[in-house]
């Protein structure tokens, strides 16, 4: 019962085939070849011939694989356990957990209609709370196409939980929340993990900004979405 309370609570970590940084507290969503890593005792580090994991303060699990010819990972270092803790990692701040928040809309997402903007089941609109989409999705831009099939690939017809900070309702009259869609995705967090996003506080919301701007930082430095341009 200890083991499976230890993976419920845990976050897993990993870049896929693509080098895009996945992020999930779902071991269903694990490549086969980490989840097969998890099985008996659980040390804080393990490795095998073709991927191994580290654990961190936190007790969150980061995978990597090993090239064949050089039994390395392909580009996740392994820090010592004294190790600081790398800037690199976003969920290395309380800011990914949140504030306790007792209030959850249970709704389903009828429309994109902006990439900022979704158009709910009750009629009111949503913008998504504490990021913001740059000037390059203005107009008929392909980056702008691409963002917006993402969210409808997502999120249309799709039921989504959204819990709200301290400002609920921005002046153009729609929702301000934090969207999530079941227990794996985060979706304010992983439109700024895959640069279709960046960081931008509203006063007085504030919450998860630590964490936007940490996986906006990850982002920018390998060059995904928005930040092909800038």
């Amino acid at each position: 019962m200890g083991y499976a309370f230890i993976l419920s609570s845990a976050m897993f970590l990993w870049e896929d085939e693509k080098g895009v940084y996945q992020i999930t507290d779902s071991r269903k969503q694990l490549p086969k070849e980490f989840d097969e890593l998890l099985t008996g005792d659980l040390p804080e580090r393990k490795e095998t011939k073709t991927a191994g994991y580290w654990r961190d303060a936190r007790g969150n699990y980061h995978f990597y694989r090993i090239l064949p010819s050089i039994q390395k990972p392909t580009s996740v270092s392994v820090p010592a356990p004294a190790q600081p803790i790398s800037s690199a990692d976003p969920l290395m701040d309380e800011s990914w957990r949140g504030k306790p928040n007792p209030e959850v809309l249970t709704i389903k997402v009828v429309k994109i209609i902006s990439p900022d903007t979704i158009q709910l089941s009750e009629g009111r609109k949503l913008k998504f709370s504490g990021i913001a989409f740059p000037e390059e999705l203005a107009g008929n831009s392909e980056l702008k196409n691409r963002v917006i099939k993402y969210q409808r690939d997502l999120l249309e017809g799709k039921t989504v939980q959204v819990l709200f900070d301290q400002k609920k309702i921005d002046d153009k009259g729609r929702l301000l929340g934090l969207v999530f869609l079941g227990t794996d995705v985060f979706v304010n967090a992983d439109l700024v993990l895959k640069g279709y996003a960046r960081a931008k506080p509203e006063p007085p919301n504030y919450e998860y900004q630590v964490l936007y701007q940490r996986l906006e930082d990850y982002a920018k430095a390998h060059r995904y979405g928005i930040w092909q341009f800038l």
